[in-house]
């Protein structure tokens, strides 16, 4: 008899299997059952996501709608998980891709992106063709009334969506912009036929999202990646969740950014670790070097700790459906790790020090419609900023004149070239009511006449030295001359070499303005720091927000700089994560490890303005003693030492 399964909104955990069918290939060439439900039963995830079709196009069940793989006379894997998920209580998601279909683009050239070179490609369907309609629907409806799936995880989504010049694309836009012929790559409004294209792929993902919902409510799903760092406009199309498989290198850091990302936009989430180190990071690689115990578990609590659901992808090797039946134990360790943490699900992170997400897309045209440039300005801050220990959380753009910014206490404006008078005005208010901008060397002209100072000269990139508690830290980065032109003061120094008797500069400009304060750099230092990660300038940035601009954060931990800090709420409760980023998970060329050593022990201090009835340690269970500095009145806790992933727990009165 099958179990009922839980919806998206209350799973916590999840593994994902898929193999993208290739020409010529068995589907399946090899497939054990029993261990598939061998693994089901070691890991009891809340939902699986199998392989339903691949990039290459080829569905690995026997559509009648699409195109199939060679498959097997007489065995069904798809129908097979189905009904092993269902026994269990397990929910069951289709990795299904979407207009990345090279089967499609080969059988159908007319339905494909045409490039602006005038190429067909032969990878990527067009949004403005019959694709979706007659293609992508009805395999969704296979998937939801044949197979009664959960729902769908549709891959080849935003990251594979192109600027297009195909008659389809053509059509659409004369028949909005009165019989015009789109701009092309060099016209001076090509940016403005690049957002008509990224409206036109939003539209492609409304359709099939409404089509499917209408006919089957309880199927849920998301496309791959849509409305992360590389979408940061507002959410305009009901998704049911959001979800992304973040790198399979440096992965831990790539957990840390995108999940602060899409936690940002509160919604239902999850993300995605790869099981593997892959080189190329490709669909197509065999090279796969499958991860051990200890780097699963750090992957997975950065995740956990900011409150999103996690699920681990291991290819089907064997052309559709072998699993690595060795892993198993390990995977079942996993889960056992994450199940310990599941208290954390659903929390979120405390408002506090917010990074904008900028709207407008900044750099070079790098071809694609959702490129990294948005997120290139964020991602360098975020990792600069946790580094520094400080807990921060994204706010986008796009959806700030939705947000309370009182409880924030300060806000970075990362590089940016403009930005609506709407959001001036808005973090002008912030400043004026109390609030602190850190505002990048790019973006400072936006706010030169609010913060009474000017730019002079043209930006240029210079090798400078950033003087951080007596120690400079060198490096080459974008640099423009600040000057007072009112009421802004001139704060730290950069030199021009190596020691302290070389000419300098001022690092930045300061203004008290009415209640807060605004500082503006004098050089780009979130790429300052990606490229020249040192103590100096994470002192530098630490001087600069606690001196300057009179930044004390709600909670300070010491004892080692490996601790990342991620404080999130939940249920009238404080969660104070510490995750151990010690060990290789970014140093080249480690592909696997099995120890992470210990840190502490930890002192956390919390401000007095928290009070607290209780603090336990989980996943330890362990009371902790309170101590209270009769200086600062703040609450003084110790955590002995910390393994991978342990928490604080304050239940704070009403």
């Amino acid at each position: 008899m099958n179990k009922p399964t839980k919806s998206r909104t209350h799973s916590f955990l999840g593994i994902h299997f898929d193999f993208h069918a290739m020409p010529g290939e068995k589907v399946p060439s090899l497939f054990q059952p029993e261990v598939y439900e061998a693994m089901l039963d070691a890991v009891r995830p809340d939902f699986v996501q199998c392989d339903t079709k691949g990039h290459a196009g080829l569905s690995s069940y026997p559509t009648t709608a699409g195109n199939r793989a060679d498959l097997v006379d007489g065995i069904d894997i798809l129908r097979t998980m189905r009904d092993a998920t269902a026994k269990r209580g397990i929910a069951l998601y289709g990795h299904h891709s979407g207009i990345f279909d090279q089967c499609c683009a080969q059988r159908h050239p007319e339905w494909a992106v045409v490039n602006a070179d005038g190429s067909t490609s032969t990878d990527f369907m067009s949004v403005f063709g019959p694709y979706v309609d007659q293609v992508l629907i009805p395999q969704l409806r296979e998937l939801a009334g044949i197979y009664n799936l959960d729902g769908a995880w549709v891959d080849g989504e935003n990251w594979a969506a192109q600027v297009d010049y195909g008659p389809w694309a053509v059509a659409a836009y004369k028949a909005t912009h009165n019989n015009a012929e789109p701009p092309r790559p060099k016209d001076a409004n090509y940016l403005e036929y690049k957002e008509f294209c990224r409206e036109g792929f939003r539209a492609y993902v409304r359709r099939y999202v409404e089509v499917i919902h209408r006919e089957f409510p309880n199927f849920q799903i998301t496309s791959n990646w849509i409305f992360s760092g590389t979408m940061p406009e507002k959410v305009d199309v009901p998704v049911d969740f959001l979800s992304g498989d973040y790198a399979p290198t440096n992965s831990v850091l790539s957990a840390r950014t995108h999940g602060r990302v899409i936690e940002g936009r509160h919604m239902t989430w999850d993300l995605m670790a790869w099981g593997h180190n892959a080189i190329p990071c490709s669909w197509k690689t065999h090279n796969r070097s499958t991860k051990e115990l200890a780097q699963y578990c750090q992957e997975a609590a950065m995740v956990i700790a900011m409150g999103g659901a996690f699920q681990f992808f291991n290819i089907h090797y064997g052309h559709g459906g072998i699993l690595q039946r060795w892993m198993i134990p390990t995977w079942g360790k996993v889960a056992e790790f994450c199940r310990q943490r599941q208290a954390c699900f659903k929390s979120r992170i405390r408002p506090e020090l917010g990074v904008l997400l900028p709207m407008v897309r900044n750099g070079a045209d790098r071809g694609g419609l959702y490129d990294s440039c948005c997120l290139d300005a964020l991602s360098s801050w975020m990792d600069l900023l946790q580094d520094c220990q400080f807990s921060t959380k994204v706010l986008f753009e796009s959806q700030l004149s939705e947000e309370d910014l009182s409880r924030y206490k300060v806000i970075v404006v990362p590089a940016m070239a403009a930005t609506e008078s709407t959001v001036m005005a808005k973090l002008e208010t912030f400043v004026r009511n109390g609030g602190s901008l850190l505002v990048d060397s790019p973006a400072a002209p936006l706010f030169a006449g609010f913060a009474g100072f000017r730019g002079d000269g043209t930006p240029e990139r210079q090798l400078i030295f950033v003087e951080g508690d007596g120690a400079l830290a060198a490096g080459e980065t974008i640099c423009r001359n600040l000057t007072p032109n009112g009421i802004a003061q001139p704060v730290g120094q950069l030199f021009d070499d190596n020691f302290m008797e070389s000419p300098h500069r001022p690092a930045a400009m300061v203004a008290a303005i009415g209640q807060g304060n605004v500082a503006a750099l004098a050089f780009d230092m979130a790429v300052f720091y990606r490229d020249n990660q040192s103590t100096t300038i994470r002192n530098a940035l630490r001087r600069l927000l606690k001196t300057n601009l009179g930044y004390t954060p709600t909670v300070e931990v010491t004892g080692s700089r490996f601790a990342d800090v991620t404080i999130t709420e939940k249920n009238n409760r404080l969660l104070i994560n510490l995750i151990n980023v010690a060990g290789e998970h970014n140093v080249q060329p480690v592909r696997s490890y099995d120890e992470i050593p210990s840190i502490g022990p930890l002192t956390v201090s919390i401000d007095p303005s928290i009070r607290f009835r209780s603090a336990m340690l989980q996943p330890e269970n362990t009371p902790m003693g309170i101590k209270t500095d009769e200086t600062t009145g703040r609450h003084i806790l110790t955590v002995p030492f910390l393994k991978i992933h342990s928490y604080i727990d304050l239940e704070l009165e009403s």
